[in-house]
């Protein structure tokens, strides 16, 4: 959109408010158990789509919604604003992973300085060391027997959505209506990609107080 990012706060009209709370959260819940990684082109049909199935589960909402889409300015700020959710997800999920990195992955050290880091980081990713347990990063060796066993995932899905806040938490234990459980692929690939951007940022200030 040429509009520029929309704060939740530009919607003056408190039902507007609402359906883009609504809409806001229910593009939280896709990016988090059904796709990790909508594509931008997608945006606007998705996040219409969002919005509707959220309209339709409280009352008179869908006039709102028929309201918003005879005007083509809103409609695009409120298509802006839940798109916004995707981001945030993911920028969640890699200050939580900053965070775990280093101690998790046993990246500190003296040893790990300058070369040795560098060398054991692309070990890690390009060799997709990363998803596993068990890992040494002294003799770069993990249990392979093991993929997607490595605590980070367990960890940062925890924190990100079982905490005293987390929704998966708030859904309860019923698979029908709590998509969180089991830890779906999406999540997966949403901590793996955080912990590769953990990976390159603590690389970076690493590399700088090394030199």
């Amino acid at each position: 959109s040429k509009l520029g990012k929309t704060s939740l706060a530009s919607f003056k009209s408190t039902n507007i408010h609402h359906l883009a709370k609504l809409g806001h959260h229910h593009l939280c819940q896709h990016v988090a158990t059904i796709e990790a990684f909508p594509f931008p082109v997608d945006k606007d049909e998705l996040c219409w789509k969002l919005v509707q199935e959220s309209a339709l589960k409280e009352p008179g909402l869908e006039q709102v919604l028929a309201e918003v889409e005879k005007e083509q300015n809103t409609k695009e700020r409120l298509l802006d604003y839940i798109w916004g959710a995707a981001t945030q997800v993911r920028g969640e999920l890699v200050a939580k992973a900053r965070l775990a990195v280093p101690t998790t992955y046993g990246l500190q050290g003296e040893s790990l300085k300058g070369n040795a880091l560098f060398d054991v980081l692309k070990w890690l990713i390009q060799q997709g060391k990363l998803i596993h347990s068990g890992i040494d990063t002294k003799l770069m060796t993990c249990d392979e027997s093991k993929p997607w066993k490595n605590p980070i995932f367990l960890q940062l899905i925890k924190m990100q959505w079982w905490g005293p806040k987390g929704e998966g938490r708030h859904l309860g234990s019923d698979p029908a209506t709590n998509p969180y459980l089991n830890a779906p692929a999406t999540m997966l690939a949403l901590v793996a990609t955080a912990v590769c951007h953990s990976f390159g940022s603590y690389t970076l200030h690493q590399m700088v107080c090394y030199y």
